[in-house]
């Protein structure tokens, strides 16, 4: 065998290995979207609405009867519906693009402190006919959500001001209610409507063409936030260099819990890429896994908050290392899901 016939072998046996995998039929995306959904959409947002329940419960209970213990559970209860809210926070179609869903749970980035300004505005109002529920639908959608409860709750005196001014209690419990609502109406309408889409993609007038467009959109969900937590979560508190770092740009800075956050997405993503075991080439899905207990072990290592870590030279590099990390696994995503002749066409985020 000559040299140009070897490396030809060479060059074919190499694209065989990826093409044997490259194009998985339309059974396979069918059963990667019904585990993905039955797996991991569902349950998950089930765990937003029991988490975002006993949260309305405590802050109520709180309001109650306000004392430090009361304080203390309705905080462990934001804490979890935290937790919950991000592991499913991926999902940005279906149900949650409703009457902007993921905005009202969530307003960030708060690049202009929306937040702070309609809910000082909203608390200094003593005007409780703003929290019946059909004005309240018309208040500023910042504050709607669990950022503006995080700013009430983890006030050092908050729990003095939730004694002295019941109105201020009365916003609480309102956007917990509105937490909760929408989060149990999400965890509803995927069991109702959005499964029935993914059992048959192909129904007329359906949400999908096929089951390869279904898989096209649970695979952005899997790509994308990639890039916000490595642009907005990270990079822009980051800053340009060491010294420059905006440590309240952090996603949930006053909550101390903005590396939680980012850990949680992380293994969220990892969860829904283990369904891709059987479509990828085992080397291809061996690598990115690889990359991603690398990349979980790297957040581990920093002991200490980030809105701390980011402050010293130690804290600020190990996060930039997992801000790189996060690109080069993010590009060998892309890469082998596009080699799959998956095409996720438009970014949600371009034009950002």
């Amino acid at each position: 065998m000559n040299r140009t016939s070897t490396i030809s072998s060479i060059f074919l046996a190499c694209i065989l290995s990826f093409v044997c995998h490259a194009a998985p039929s339309e059974a396979d995306w069918k059963n990667f979207n019904h585990a993905t959904v039955n797996s991991f959409v569902i349950p998950f947002y089930q765990s937003l609405s029991a988490a975002s329940q006993a949260l309305q419960q405590s802050t109520q209970g709180l309001c109650q009867s306000p004392s430090q213990e009361a304080l203390d559970n309705s905080i462990g209860d934001f804490h979890k519906t935290m937790d919950a809210w991000q592991s499913i926070q991926n999902i940005t179609f279906g149900p949650i693009e409703f009457s902007m869903r993921s905005h009202s749970l969530q307003f960030w980035p708060d690049k202009k402190n929306h937040i702070g300004k309609h809910l000082g505005v909203l608390l200094a109002s003593d005007d409780k006919t703003l929290l019946n529920e059909d004005k309240f639908q018309r208040v500023s959608i910042s504050v709607k959500g669990l950022p503006a409860i995080e700013r009430i709750l983890f006030k050092q005196s908050a729990l003095n001001e939730l004694k002295a001014n019941k109105f201020h209690c009365d916003v609480l419990t309102t956007i917990s209610q509105n937490v909760s609502t929408i989060s149990t109406s999400l965890h509803s309408e995927w069991l109702k409507h959005m499964r029935g889409q993914f059992a048959d993609a192909k129904q007329l007038d359906g949400y999908f063409e096929d089951d390869i467009d279904a898989a096209t959109a649970l695979l952005k969900t899997m790509i994308e936030p990639l890039e916000v937590i490595r642009d907005l979560k990270l990079k822009r508190p980051l800053g340009s260099a060491f010294g420059k770092e905006k440590y309240k740009r952090l996603e949930s800075w006053r909550s101390q819990r903005s590396l939680r956050n980012i850990e949680l997405n992380i293994l969220s993503l990892q969860l829904m890429f283990e369904g891709l075991a059987n479509i990828l080439p085992p080397e291809r899905y061996h690598s990115i896994s690889h990359q991603y207990t690398a990349l979980v072990d790297a957040i581990k290592q920093i002991n200490t908050p980030l809105e701390n870590a980011v402050r010293t030279a130690e804290g600020y590099q190990a996060t930039l290392d997992i801000y790189k990390k996060i690109g080069t696994l993010h590009k060998e995503l892309e890469t082998s899901v596009s080699a799959l002749g998956i095409h996720l066409g438009f970014n949600s985020r371009d034009g950002d």
